[in-house]
């Protein structure tokens, strides 16, 4: 009906063949801002706050001891020898002939930076990265979050931990390479040839950084095996691994001519032995004679001194020739392993069950627990952490002590740390999940990946080098997710799986896995 005084409105008109069509401006879409990006990062913090409080809580305690520690201790902590090693294989990009090169690649990206404090700020970043690494992988994991809590504590919390990251060592990068190896091992039912590959990288990674990370990797192999991931996975685990390992023997090579990373196995392998050894048993060469103690094993020093001491016979034939003197005392220190099995095991057995005692305390033939404490403003000279701080160009640096917070961290480190047996604990706990027959074969493997590994990060040093309170750190990566992850399978091991959870049914495949998200509406 047409209205006088009005006009009406055209209408599209339909061409043949064609009906007839009206043109739409499609919605229009939200545009990014700073401020809304800001708004949605602040909502998803809050909500991981509220989801996660008691994790939250510990972070933020750990972040606040970092924050001590960098205030407190300026610009860094060095321990003499290996700090000042590291500085110079990063500055002359060249493999020492004692330490991979590992730990001077990342100190090498890091001397980008005019002040050698940034290496502290890193490292204590880098820690906090670690625990909350390990605190998702036990969520995902079908782990409670205040077991999960509870398992990346050590990490967050361990006085020795901070202050191992305040320092200039490479123990806070080969925990975070572990964890990340970890993480791309466990986090799936199946491990995809990409997660394989990044577990193979990360590995060689760790293992260039500190070598005994090769028993881990030949773990991580054989889990790989055990969990049937196909030969893809294992060809891109394998290939990952072996290619930058095989390319950094034959670097080292061209400048040693050893087909090896190092040259001091040989020498630390008879500073293990030296103590108990007994030439007039081990069948020795005549020449090799003069290495053996005239005195009682009873009152002979410990590896310390053999191994760096300039009186010590094996430590002056290194210095004269390290690889034909490395090669001597190898074959020297293993005829006195097969002369004397059961006090070679012994000292084994002995150093290892040490990092489980109650406290903390060191023999004299132990590497010094104060090395590894908060320092006062001059500590002994023994401790080897009294020389000048040097920088990444080689220049001295002063050191610069606040009073109050140093007293504050040596108070804290006095009752705070990750007690021995708790960490015994956590791995009896995970090795009592895995003998136990349950459906979730896919957790009992994990818990005999986490156990051995963080068994053999103490039992390859207790049987090669000495006790040192700093090869424990490691470990907190690997025992207590063992234990939280054991108990958990202990606790719930028979329940149905929770609704959401993805079921794997093939014959003779873990049974679950974790709960995937609910799809978005």
């Amino acid at each position: 009906m047409d209205i006088p005084g009005r006009r009406r409105a055209p209408t599209p008109r339909a061409s043949a063949g064609r009906p007839a069509s009206v043109s739409r401006r499609p919605p229009a879409t939200p545009t990014w801002t700073a401020t809304r990006g800001i708004t949605e990062l602040g909502g998803r913090t809050r909500e991981a706050i509220r989801a996660n409080p008691v994790f939250t809580a510990l972070f933020l305690g750990g972040l606040l001891l970092r924050l001590l520690a960098t205030v407190a201790y300026r610009p860094v902590l060095e321990f003499y020898g290996d700090s000042y090693s590291y500085l110079l294989d990063a500055r002359t990009f060249r493999p020492s002939w004692i330490r991979p090169f590992g730990y001077p690649f990342l100190l090498r990206i890091l001397s980008v930076s005019p002040t050698i404090g940034i290496v502290p700020v890193v490292q204590h970043l880098a820690g906090l990265a670690t625990a909350c690494a390990i605190y998702t992988l036990l969520v995902h994991r079908g782990v409670s979050r205040n077991l999960a809590a509870a398992g990346a504590a050590p990490l967050l919390l361990d006085a020795y931990q901070v202050q191992i990251e305040q320092m200039v060592m490479a123990e806070t990068l080969f925990s975070a390479l572990l964890a990340g190896a970890v993480l791309a091992l466990c986090w799936s039912s199946r491990p995809s040839p990409r997660a394989c590959r990044a577990a193979g990288l990360l590995l060689v990674a760790a293992a260039l950084t500190r070598t005994t990370a090769v028993a881990f990797a030949g773990l991580g192999g054989v889990y790989l095996l055990v969990r049937g991931v196909g030969w893809r996975s294992m060809r891109a685990f394998t290939v990952a691994f072996a290619l930058p390992a095989l390319g950094y023997v034959a670097w080292f090579h061209s400048i040693y001519g050893v087909w090896s990373v190092q040259t001091v196995d040989g020498s630390f392998l008879w500073g293990r032995v030296a103590q108990f050894a007994n030439c007039q048993v081990d069948d020795l060469p005549a020449g090799d004679a003069a290495l053996c103690s005239p005195h009682p094993s009873a009152i002979r020093p410990g590896p310390n001194f053999y191994d760096w001491d300039r009186g010590s016979p094996s430590f002056q034939r290194l210095r004269a020739g390290p690889v034909a003197a490395n090669k001597t005392l190898r074959i020297a220190a293993r005829r006195v392993i097969l002369a004397q099995p059961i006090d070679y095991a012994r000292v084994v057995a002995t150093d290892t069950l040490h990092y489980f005692e109650p406290g903390r305390h060191t023999g004299r033939r132990d590497w010094y627990l104060g090395t590894w404490v908060f320092p006062t403003t001059n500590p002994p000279a023994i401790l080897h952490i009294d020389h000048p701080l040097i920088t990444f160009r080689n220049q001295w640096a002063s050191r610069r002590f606040v009073p109050v917070l140093d007293g504050f961290l040596r108070g804290y480190q006095r009752f705070v740390y990750t007690p021995g047996p708790w960490l015994a604990l956590c791995a009896a706990v995970g090795v009592t999940a895995a003998v136990r027959r349950r459906d979730d074969r896919r957790r009992r493997q994990e818990c005999i990946l986490l156990v051995a590994g963080g068994l053999g990060l103490l039992v390859v040093p207790s049987a090669t080098a000495v006790f040192d309170y700093r090869y424990l750190l490691p470990t907190l990566v690997l025992l207590p997710p063992a234990g939280v992850l054991g108990l958990t399978d202990l606790l719930h091991g028979n329940e149905d799986p929770p609704r959401g959870t993805e079921v794997d049914r093939r014959p003779g495949r873990p049974t679950r896995v974790a709960p995937r998200r609910p799809p978005s509406r």
